[in-house]
């Protein structure tokens, strides 16, 4: 942890290019295709899910006593002060991302990258086949299992599909206040227990509000919306390990930020220069103030994996990335 504090504190005040800011930046000449889960052959949905769980079986990378499944929640609540309502939120969570494929593809994965496009789940999350016990994530929490966490919250067990036996190390119960409390994985679905405030919901991740905010001229407003609007929405509709900061709990998380970087992806299609796109101001990772951000700026990874600059994860299609959709 002393390691993790150190580098942290270093890399906040470390600019490093990648290379110098005159050079060309080199393309990958065969990236990969990241495609939608419903497009997957059966056989390689189930080979993600079994890589998915046997991250629980690998070694931290970040010095904890905990599984590698585990690093990404735990990473997430420390840095989450840095990489959410700012300017870093689309670029570390696109190198997130990524730095998960890596370890599903360690774990022996070898099918394409894939995403969740939620867009077509408006009438009903737990109606997707993203969710399906058979070919998918397994349903909503289960009033009929549950677990209470250390602040008296009961959990809704998810008692359906290959995740209802995981075991999440760490959980958020507020957004500075993290345990190492062994759970359930929960979940727990507004359109079940609130359907009406779900319709509200729905509308947001819909096609239309999607097309609409799609066309946003800047980057400034164009990331602050996907954030608040689709990208929070979604974790609200999930609920359960969605919502506290400990939210790469839910194995569906990558899925869905995998949406939201192609939704990115696809927004600077329109234009080549937003392909270096990147401004605005972001909180400093002692949580003391803000300052303008950089594409020389770096997205921390906790020993997961090496970090990188912003300027590297721009264009998926990059020498760092090399993937598209």
């Amino acid at each position: 942890m002393k390691l993790f504090s150190m580098l942290m504190a270093a890399s906040a005040i470390v600019l490093a290019a990648a290379r110098p800011a005159n050079q060309p930046r080199q393309r990958c000449t065969s990236p990969s295709k990241r495609i939608e889960w419903r497009q997957l052959t059966a056989a390689d949905r189930q080979s993600y899910i079994k890589a998915v769980l046997c991250l629980k079986t690998k070694p931290s990378r970040m010095g904890l006593s905990t599984p590698l499944y585990d690093d990404f929640a735990h990473l997430h609540f420390k840095l989450s002060n840095y990489i959410h309502g700012g300017p870093p939120f689309l670029p570390w969570h696109r190198y997130f991302v990524h730095v998960h494929e890596n370890a599903l593809r360690e774990c022996g994965y070898q099918g394409a990258g894939t995403y969740w496009d939620w867009t077509l789940d408006t009438a009903g999350l737990r109606h997707s086949p993203v969710m399906s016990a058979e070919t998918g994530f397994g349903g909503n929490g289960s009033l009929n299992r549950t677990e209470t966490s250390p602040a008296g919250r009961t959990l809704q067990c998810v008692d359906s599909g290959p995740f209802s036996h995981l075991r999440p190390e760490y959980l958020a119960l507020d957004p500075k206040n993290m345990v190492n409390f062994n759970h359930c994985l929960w979940r727990d679905l507004p359109e079940v227990s609130e359907p009406q405030a779900f319709e509200t919901m729905a509308a947001s991740f819909g096609p239309a509000n999607v097309a609409e905010l799609q066309t946003a001229g800047n980057w400034t407003y164009y990331s602050g919306a996907l954030e608040g609007g689709p990208h929070g929405t979604i974790h609200a509709s999930l609920g359960g390990e969605m919502n506290p900061t400990t939210s790469p709990n839910e194995p569906l998380f990558f899925l869905h930020h995998a949406q939201i970087d192609r939704l990115w992806w696809l927004w600077q299609q329109q234009d080549p220069s937003r392909l270096s796109e990147y401004n605005g101001e972001a909180s400093h990772f002692n949580e003391t103030g803000s300052r303008e951000v950089s594409l020389d700026d770096m997205l921390l990874m906790g020993g997961i994996e090496d970090d990188v600059t912003v300027r590297e994860v721009m264009d998926v299609q990059g020498d760092r990335l090399c993937y598209t959709y």
